[in-house]
């Protein structure tokens, strides 16, 4: 199996607070070192511009990840939902981001973008308007063929963390390790029904603090596991990403998933064997959820449109 590892939301996850002790430069520093630590290189990280606005300091974690040899990718300004916002707010964002990322998009081997959610846009209107903008730019639009969900695994392993269940804390993040390795193994298979070929994948991990704790571990097994890891242009080179973009959808939902269900067939988010799993950790990332997904930042530029 070959994959391109990538992340979204560098500096921090704009959905909730780090917990105490985690700034967004200790968690990028973990996920740089683990990846380190096992020869995982070029991981592109799409970038939100807002925390630029909120602190100029936090320029400095995106000087860490391209000095540690990983590019940068746009990912809005300050995280709206294509399906939530109109087509010129949203590509308002983009340039704004286009703009205030410069010094570092420009030292990228290829110009990227990724919608917030993997959104491409509820109406043919804003796909369109947004898609014509996008190429205006230069960007290619990089999409995602495996969540690892590592956000609620982050929110379930805090909560019980702050339960004093550290123990269960503790195993969770073992327990977090096999899945990702059961995911891709389902994704690749879904990919295949899809697109009737073994696609060269692109798995997506958060800036969180779990995936600062679990980061070094997971690479550890996805090498010991024999799986391959590519850069981003390597996957994306393969024909099974021309369509990234290509239809309107409403669901958040991974690549061959979206493309799946818009031919009239739904593919589970998750492997079978892990849905029981998946449910424990929705239900103890249940205290800790917000009520949207949407980035709720003051900044500047105003709130979030």
């Amino acid at each position: 199996m070959r994959i391109a590892f990538t992340m979204d939301d560098l500096p921090v996850y704009p959905h909730l607070a780090l917990p105490e002790g985690y700034t967004p430069a200790s968690v990028a520093d973990s996920i740089i070192a683990g990846l380190h630590r096992h020869k995982v290189e070029g991981v592109y990280a799409f970038a939100n511009s807002w925390p630029l606005d909120v602190d100029p300091q936090t320029a400095t974690v995106f000087d860490a990840w391209i000095s540690a040899g990983h590019p940068i990718g746009n990912h809005t300004h300050s995280h709206p939902l294509l399906n939530d916002v109109s087509g010129d707010a949203f590509i308002a964002d983009i340039t704004a981001a286009d703009e205030l990322l410069k010094p570092w998009l420009d030292r990228a081997p290829q110009k990227l973008f990724r919608h917030p959610l993997n959104l491409w846009g509820n109406t043919e209107a804003k796909r369109s308007a947004v898609n014509a903008h996008i190429a205006r730019l230069g960007y290619t639009p990089a999409d995602v063929t495996s969540f690892f969900f590592e956000w609620e695994w982050d929110r379930a392993w805090r909560w019980l963390m702050q339960t004093g269940k550290t123990t269960e804390a503790e195993a969770l993040k073992s327990e977090f390790v096999d899945f990702c390795i059961v995911q891709l193994a389902y994704d690749q298979k879904c990919c295949r029904e899809v697109f009737g070929h073994d696609v060269t994948g692109i798995a997506l991990g958060h800036f969180v603090a779990f995936l600062a704790e679990v980061v070094d571990p997971l690479m550890g097994r996805l090498r010991r596991e024999g799986i391959e890891i590519v850069p981003l242009a390597e996957a994306l080179a393969d024909p099974a990403y021309e369509r990234v973009g290509s239809l309107v959808t409403s669901s958040f939902q991974v690549y061959q998933q979206k493309l799946s269900a818009a031919a009239g067939k739904e593919l589970a988010s998750v492997a079978p064997s892990s849905k029981d799993l998946m449910k424990r950790v929705f239900a103890l990332a249940e205290p800790l959820r917000p009520a949207r997904r949407g980035q709720l930042v003051q900044n500047k530029r105003g709130p979030n449109p």
